[in-house]
């Protein structure tokens, strides 16, 4: 059997009784999208895949950096950070390429007690259930841009990350002289990710020095978020083995354009046929397509925290370095929020082009679908297309359409959403705010360079 093709415990135990694994690698996704796990003997994993394991749930209140954040009911307050209860995902089962044989087998972890509140993955599989009842299966595909820099851990912090080496020095937009020259290790991720069952479509220097993207393969609702969160997590791995850092920060330097996590979005109906597209509308828009970018454009500054869910994550929201400022739309228009392109039935489809790579994969596919599925249920008309360069049309946009210009902004935005309470829970929304409300609270105290330089000697 392989491990693509597990679907329930008992094919998981079947898995690992066949390849005599001794230990299983576990590992439940963060609210902020970073796997934590660890490996347990084969005995156990046998016993826990029908029993579950013990997790704390202070998992949704860890922040980067192993920062435990104030929240209420998780960190702070009447608590005994006892452990809350997981269940093993057996159809998430992966091989990680550089582990031993007998210890190479990987599955993701869900909350399914009260956690599952605020769990992402449990959201997303809440949001895509939806989705099937209202006659819809969700297909997905993420672009993940990166930097990749010639620096180790220990180099970062010895040149407290300043000054730091990319690994192409120059910028070549789809050169092929610097992806010919740098095949190797092109060759090297993309066949770890496609040995992590993370199919790639294309992978290019971006524009920028030590810029790069990988285009995941598009599939279907749960299986195309979990490809993102593993190869997020296992792409930084691999480039830590070979002391290389990989990075997903949203923008690393105000000089540079940010790190974008474009999802291309569609949906058929539950025999698989495609609702997008329409022949007899004008650019094949269908009314499903046209209230679902109405629904996704209307919702957009109120859910934008999901999207863009770190203090960093405003520094590349910025006019003129390729991201959004607006809710806006256009056909094949890199400048707006949400792009359409025009294609065929199969592939006519939706660019959401607002998250951040620093986003969550989970939230930000369940923000895009669930925004999208709400204007189809209400029928949401969307704006006039933006037919020309919508960083320049900014001043002249209504007020609603205009994106939270700050973190603070985009968090009291979040927790006073009706609608994302209705959407995702109001015990998600609490806790995701205040978990985020914790991090603005610990920038906002934070000393910069940029200070020091401008005060202290003359101030």
């Amino acid at each position: 059997m392989k491990p693509i093709d597990v679907r329930s415990p008992d094919d998981a135990a079947a898995l690992v009784r066949e390849r005599e694994v001794k230990h299983i690698h576990v590992g439940l996704t963060d609210i902020s999208g970073q796997l934590r796990g660890k490996y347990i003997s084969a005995e156990g994993f046998l016993e826990a895949l029908h029993k579950g394991l013990p997790l704390t749930h202070n998992c949704a209140a860890a922040d980067f950096c192993d920062q435990i954040l104030p929240v209420d009911g998780l960190t702070r307050g009447d608590v005994r950070f006892g452990d809350g209860h997981v269940r093993i995902v057996p159809e998430s089962c992966r091989v990680i390429p550089w582990e031993q044989p007998h210890r190479n087998l990987f599955f993701l972890l869900e909350y399914d007690d009260k956690g599952a509140a605020f769990d992402a993955r449990a959201l997303l599989a809440r949001v895509l259930a939806r989705g099937r009842d209202m006659g819809f299966r969700a297909f997905y595909s993420c672009e993940l841009e990166f930097r990749l820099f010639e620096e180790t851990s220990l180099s970062l912090r010895q040149k407290h990350y300043q000054g730091l080496a990319p690994f192409l020095p120059f910028s070549n937009y789809l050169g092929v002289m610097s992806q010919s020259a740098c095949a190797e290790f092109f060759d090297d991720l993309t066949t770890v990710a496609e040995a992590l069952d993370v199919p790639i479509d294309a992978a290019h220097w971006e524009l920028g020095t030590g810029f790069g993207e990988l285009a995941l393969r598009y599939c279907e609702g749960m299986r195309a978020a979990d490809n993102a969160v593993i190869y997020k997590s296992f792409a930084k791995s691999f480039a830590m083995r070979r002391k290389l850092t990989l990075s997903f920060m949203a923008r690393f330097d105000e000089t540079v354009d940010g790190s974008s996590c474009h999802i291309h979005a569609s949906l058929r109906d539950i025999d698989g046929a495609p609702v997008f597209h329409d022949p007899r509308e004008p650019h094949s828009i269908s009314r499903t397509l046209r209230h679902f970018i109405g629904g996704a454009q209307r919702l957009l500054p109120e859910l934008l925290l999901m999207l863009a869910p770190n203090v960093n994550s405003f520094k590349r929201l910025q006019p003129g370095f390729f991201a959004p400022t607006a809710a806006t739309w256009g056909m094949d228009n890199r400048t707006v929020a949400l792009r359409v392109i025009e294609g065929g039935p199969n592939s006519q489809r939706l660019e959401h082009r607002v998250a951040g790579s620093d986003a969550n994969p989970y939230l930000a596919t369940a923000c895009v679908l669930a925004s999208g599925l709400w204007g189809i249920e209400h029928a949401i008309e969307p704006t006039a297309p933006v037919g020309g360069n919508a960083w320049d049309a900014a001043d002249s946009l209504p007020a609603e359409l205009r994106l939270p210009s700050t973190f603070d902004e985009a968090i009291v935005r979040f927790e006073h959403s009706d609608v994302a309470k209705a959407l995702f829970g109001a015990e998600f929304v609490r806790v995701f705010a205040a978990g985020r409300a914790a991090q603005g609270a610990q920038f906002r105290s934070a000393v910069t360079d940029w200070e020091r330089k401008r005060f202290l000697e003359l101030a």
